[in-house]
């Protein structure tokens, strides 16, 4: 006769006006970890307070992942680049410039970056790059092709909004604008695109082709 195997104690159903409670106050994580943690407590015999800790740590990295997730949603890129795959190599970029791009000391600082050089050399990868890694550090970014930019703001002078849509823009802590030499310019289209630049210097990348 084969030996009985121990059985783990089954999960207990949160009582429904606690989930009720978690439901109301948006606690997902919370919710969903709570009935095993709430058994695990009872058979190791955890203080009150470290599962308390424990759910709400686990509520805290839920929510800073969904922040992060949104943030990179919003930001806009084209694509998705990375620092970990740029060729360093394949451009004239020097390692130091590219370590010190790279610890984004630059962004609290609100110091410019101006990429420049023809097509094909990386400008916009190392861009997307750094912005990506800004946003990892909790930085809120956007990204703009530059002629979907000044688009953006014609569109704002049309219907008498565009000092919202800057607003909106500039309370990015890092805005990027690629493609700035492929994207012709009237006054208007100008004045506009200074009217961006000016108030948010400095703190912005600019890619020149």
């Amino acid at each position: 006769m084969s030996p009985a195997v121990p059985l783990e104690p089954a999960e207990e159903p949160l009582d429904p006006q606690l989930l009720e409670g978690l439901k109301r106050l948006k606690l997902r994580r919370m919710r969903q970890l709570a009935p095993q943690v709430c058994l695990t407590a009872r058979t190791q015999r955890w203080r009150p307070e470290e599962v308390l800790r424990l759910l709400v740590e686990e509520e805290c990295k839920a929510r800073d992942e969904s922040n992060r997730l949104s943030r990179h949603h919003q930001a806009g890129f084209p694509v998705v680049k990375d620092l970990a795959s740029f060729d360093l190599a394949a451009t004239h970029l020097n390692r130091a410039t590219f370590e010190y791009l790279a610890s984004l000391e630059w962004v609290p600082l609100k110091r410019n970056v101006v990429l420049v050089g023809p097509p094909g050399t990386g400008k916009t990868h190392l861009a997307i790059g750094l912005a990506r890694a800004a946003i990892d550090a909790g930085h809120k970014v956007k990204f703009f092709r530059a002629d979907v930019l000044v688009e953006q703001l014609y569109r704002g002078l049309a219907d008498n909004t565009v000092s919202k849509v800057i607003d909106a823009i500039l309370r990015a802590e890092l805005v990027v604008v690629d493609e700035l030499g492929f994207t012709p310019l009237d006054l208007v289209g100008a004045n506009h695109l200074f009217r961006l630049v000016s108030p948010s210097y400095p703190y912005y990348v600019a890619l020149f082709s």
